[in-house]
């Protein structure tokens, strides 16, 4: 009675039922319980009717009820047993009922808590029992057979594991019905409340299937529901749908086999965008906890079982049609004709959807493969099956079939039904390439000790730890099968320059077998030519060239590796092999991917030490060329040749200024010309379109749609136009991105070859180049690098230049032109790096010349010492001048007597002092750190260099000592100066010498007791 009154108590009323079924008798259950006539009208209702708590009293009842009740119970009238409950037709049934179940408190509306827990931060209606009892008898027979399986003895497991199949095959069967039929026909395409209840029973059902059922559950509809839920934050469901991701996480974090199912069901029903839909990192987390051997190996095999698979819904095109019929009515009404291209864009769209899901699974592979967590022992194995993987999907395909078998690899080649298109074979490609740079990489480093084993002795390529070997092998075993044939078509040039680049590393492979000396030059010139048997494919007709020049270095180098159709040209006149090898490297560097490039590095590496001069030079040349000139043409300091010249950029006048800004308001003005004729062109062609003579001055500024839109059209082609004549922009972007790659092999030849003479040439172009771009918008980033790579790379290198074949005169020549460029240039990043070259100048003539040279040099520094003084547009900072004194005291002896007449007329007194500071750098190591006398040697040296400008000095003195400085700083240095002058005096025993020439009596007052001994010796003389 209190079930009929209230629906909301129906539930509990049947609860307290059914616990009075399971504690009373048998037979007071027949004549006392199921005798009451409510409770037969209950067993007796249609399903129809949408009752659950009927379906729930039913299923309980079932197994108790009498033979003539059963009968009578029309919800299970068709289940007799759990299969027939869970058939697709049964389900249908139970439908109505089932979806009046949302749980307690039926018909609530959705609310979020603002206060408590952050897991009840929201609440919905709770689950109904009936779910609950569904999924007992759902799993009733798996929880039988693992309790069998648990309980069984260890000798037993085997028998028992074919029989184990048996069950988890019948619960797929079943739950896929009940989740097919129930919660994705019923629940998720209703209201919110039931789309809650299928996230509740996603959960309920989460905690208790196995692995191989993950894929029924996480299925296509479901997967869509938690996107559309998750892709906006303000939806309702939102914390519900983070809570199911989240639990799902939880669940199969620390299991590889659930981890793959989760991440493979995923990705399968979202095309591989999961994580970009949802805006979360659910399957990067996922993916990042495969860190053994054997989970990898079983998410590699999930992910090309995937591959093979493909998605398992596909968007209907018919569809697609349809949806857009009304929208392309709208769009022709307003004059549009680009709705054919809308609908072929979004029927490409459907039909990529493949596309994308095979690329993340191929990005996938690869990171894998680079997983380093896992040492290189468990590492090989697994990048050997994705390389396998990549090569057969990369580049071939069956012509009998998806499945052919290998009687040599003793494995079957699978592809997919649906074959994969150009973009993920590229793909594909790309990676081998990149896998390929690992595995060559790790050869290089230090822990690849297996290797260094296995070429002790000949091995077959399957059986070495050399995976370009062992992708090569597979690569030729491929091919000698009759049904498999290359994806990509070949011209008769690719395919013999394929085959002559297979059969090239064979035999440099077996070279490097048999343990050769330069073992480390055939390794990376095996690598160079795998790397360009793979870009044969992708870029037709673009390698064969370059593979022609590098087979004859490889023959020159390595002997005879592969026969080659000898040129009819005169030998005297064939270049040296380093040079052949330096232009094919170049001419693979601006066009190719990362690996080939990184390969050519690699060889360039170990060959550079045999670089020519001619070779050097064509690199230099490619730095130092230019497409854009200068804003401000550099003026050269003096005629030179191509081979080395400096440009310095002179500072400009108040004229040039003016000239610039006239140019800028010239521009402006042509420009603003530019667009009204643009404007006025694109008038005429409308009007001329409208049949408009354009006579009246309102009809040019009213334009009806049609025009209004042509106009738009007009516009849209001339700026493709524009865009497509704009290509001088792509070309200097192109030649800087060549100009940095050529950089980086110079930087290594200048890290293996600091001390050879052709460093002085490479410097050369390095520094014209630096000026050149400094002045040149958009190249700062060139710029910088080439700071770097003269600073690091020459200045500060642990050796110079040195030998006879140092040419001093050209040394002579590149300290002239770089003082000439530190004290014009008005850029800070020249000054400060032409002043840092300066002094590994200095540092290299030092150690390359005699006194004579050195005097030379001496002069030229001279000349710039006069500039300082005397042009108001010199740039020279005296820390500069200071620090050349203080490091090459050599340089400054000459310049001594001009920097005493500097310290008394210079034009001004800053510039005084500057001299002042440059003889006081010059003076004080010869104080030394204490009063004691110097050696016979240095002692000689300096009484000989001061007797000559004694004269002088005194006047100095005198001149500092009569005419003070008018500030205080400059007093107490011009103090401590003099101060200095004769205590060096002194110990020079020169005191008498220069007591002579002192004649002014403020010395005594400004200098104190260190003046009396000459007081003494002026009173005597």
């Amino acid at each position: 009675m209190l079930a009929e009154k209230k629906s909301f108590m129906r539930e509990p009323a049947v609860t307290i039922i059914l616990d009075m079924v399971d504690k009373v008798h048998i037979n007071v259950l027949l004549t006392g319980i199921l005798e009451a006539p409510l409770l037969k009208d209950w067993l007796q209702k249609v399903p129809e009717s949408g009752n659950p708590d009927a379906l729930l009293l039913a299923l309980k009842l079932h197994d108790k009820l009498p033979l003539e009740m059963r009968n009578l119970c029309k919800m299970l009238s068709h289940a007799c047993n759990p299969s027939d409950l869970f058939t697709p037709e049964h389900m249908l049934l139970l439908v109505p009922a089932l979806k009046e179940s949302p749980g307690d408190g039926h018909g609530w509306v959705i609310c979020f808590s603002q206060v408590g827990c952050q897991e009840t931060s929201f609440c919905h209606p709770r689950v109904h029992s009936v779910w609950q009892v569904l999924v007992d008898i759902l799993f009733a027979d798996l929880a039988v057979v693992n309790e069998d399986a648990t309980s069984s003895h260890s000798s037993k497991k085997t028998k028992k594991s074919k029989k184990r199949n048996s069950p988890e095959k019948n619960l797929a069967r079943r739950l896929s019905s009940f989740w097919e039929v129930v919660v994705e026909g019923s629940l998720l395409s209703s209201s919110h409340d039931r789309k809650h209840l299928a996230i509740d029973i996603f959960l309920m059902l989460l905690q208790r299937i196995p692995a191989s059922c993950v894929q029924i559950v996480v299925s296509y509809k479901f997967v869509h529901c938690l996107l559309d839920i998750l892709s906006a934050k303000d939806s309702h469901l939102y914390k519900s749908a983070q809570h199911c991701l989240q639990e799902t996480v939880n669940w199969c974090e620390n299991d590889d086999e659930r981890r793959a199912a989760v991440v493979i069901a995923l990705q399968q029903s979202s095309n591989g965008k999961f994580d970009n839909i949802s805006r979360t990192r659910t399957i990067r987390k996922l993916v990042s906890k495969f860190v053994t051997k054997a989970g990898c190996l079983l998410f590699g095999q999930k992910l090309t079982g995937l591959f093979l698979e493909g998605t398992p819904t596909q968007l209907n095109e018919s569809s697609l049609d349809k949806s857009l019929t009304e929208e392309e009515v709208e769009m022709l009404s307003v004059g549009v004709t680009s709705v054919g291209e809308d609908i072929e864009n979004l029927s490409e769209e459907a039909k990529d959807s493949d596309d994308v899901l095979r690329s993340w699974i191929v990005d996938s592979l690869y990171n894998l493969s680079k997983n380093t967590a896992l040492d290189p022992a468990a590492k090989f194995p697994l990048q050997k099956e994705i390389l396998k993987f990549l090569t057969v999907q990369g580049l071939f395909t069956a012509s009998l079939g998806i499945e052919v078998t290998s009687f040599e690899l003793l494995e079957k080649l699978k592809w997919p039904k649906k074959p994969a298109s150009a973009r993920v074979r590229r793909l594909c490609i790309e990676h081998m390439q990149h896998l390929l740079v690992d595995a060559q990489n790790f050869m290089i480093s230090h822990k690849h000790t297996e290797l260094n084993e296995s070429m002790q002795h000949e091995v077959s390529p399957l059986e070495s730890n050399d995976l370009g070997a062992y992708m090569m092998c597979f690569l030729g075993t491929l091919q000698n099968i009759p049904s498999v044939f290359l994806f990509w078509p070949l011209s008769k040039d690719d395919e013999d320059t394929f085959n002559k680049l297979h059969s090239a590393e064979a035999q440099l492979f077996r070279a490097a077998c048999k343990g050769e000396s330069n073992l480390s030059k055939v390794q990376a010139m095996r690598f160079l030519l795998i790397q360009l048997l793979l870009e044969i494919p992708l870029r037709p007709g673009e390698i064969c060239e370059t593979a022609a020049e590098l087979l004859i270095c490889c023959n020159k180098a390595f002997g005879n590796v592969i026969e080659l159709v000898e040129s009819s040209d005169d030998e005297n006149e064939t270049p040296a092999l380093i040079d052949v090898l330096v232009d094919a490297l170049l001419s693979l560097l601006p066009h190719s991917p990362a690996p080939v490039r990184a390969a050519v590095e690699q060889v360039f590496k170990c060959f550079c030490d045999s670089i020519t001069e001619s070779g050097l030079m064509n690199m230099l040349r490619i730095v130092k060329k230019d497409l854009k000139p200068a804003r401000h043409k550099p003026a050269v300091v003096e005629d030179s040749d191509e081979e080395d010249p400096i440009d310095i950029e002179e500072s400009g006048s108040d004229d040039e200024v003016e000239e610039s800004e006239n140019d800028e308001n010239t521009d402006d003005i042509l420009e603003q010309d530019s667009k009204a004729k643009t404007s006025l062109t694109v008038d005429k062609k409308i009007r001329k379109e409208t049949g408009d003579s354009g006579g009246a001055e309102d009809s040019e500024s009213d334009f009806d749609d049609d025009a209004m839109f042509r106009m738009d059209a007009h516009l849209v082609q001339m700026l493709k136009e524009k865009k497509n004549a704009g290509g001088s922009d792509t070309a200097q972007t192109q030649l800087k991105n060549f100009k940095l790659r050529v950089l980086s092999l110079l930087e290594w030849y200048l890290q293996r070859n600091s001390s050879k003479p052709l460093v002085l040439t490479v410097y050369s172009y390095l520094l014209q180049a630096f000026v050149n771009s400094s002045s040149i918008e958009g190249n700062e980033q060139f710029a910088d690098r080439l700071g770097v790579i003269i600073q690091r790379k020459i200045c500060k290198a642990k050796e110079y230049p040195k030998g006879p074949e140092v040419d001093l005169s050209l040394l002579q020549d590149l300290f002239e032109k770089v003082l000439k460029l530190a004290s014009r240039s008005k850029a800070k990043k020249v000054q400060s790096l032409s002043q840092i070259c300066a002094f590994w100048l200095l540092k290299v003539i030092h150690g390359n010349s005699n006194e004579t040279e050195l005097k030379k040099v001496s002069e030229v520094f001279l000349k710039s010492l006069e500039d300082f003084f005397v042009n108001k547009k010199c740039r020279l900072k005296g820390g500069f001048l200071k620090e050349v004194f203080r490091r090459h005291p050599w340089v400054g002896i000459l310049s001594f007597g001009m920097l005493i007449e500097k310290c008394r007329n210079a034009r001004s007194e800053f510039l005084q002092f500057e001299a002042l500071f440059l003889m006081d750098t010059l003076v004080r190591p010869w104080l030394g750190k204490s009063t004691e006398v110097p050696s016979d040697k240095d002692s000689s040296h300096h009484l000989q260099f001061l007797k000559v400008h004694l004269p002088s000095l005194s006047e100095l003195v005198q001149h500092f000592l009569q005419k003070p400085a008018k500030k205080a700083s400059h007093r107490s240095e011009a103090r401590q100066f003099c101060m200095r002058i004769l205590k060096a005096l002194s110990l020079l025993k020169l005191e008498r010498s220069f007591a002579k020439l002192l004649k002014h009596s403020s010395c005594e007052s400004q200098l104190g007791d260190l003046f009396r001994p000459y007081k003494n010796l002026v009173e005597l003389s």
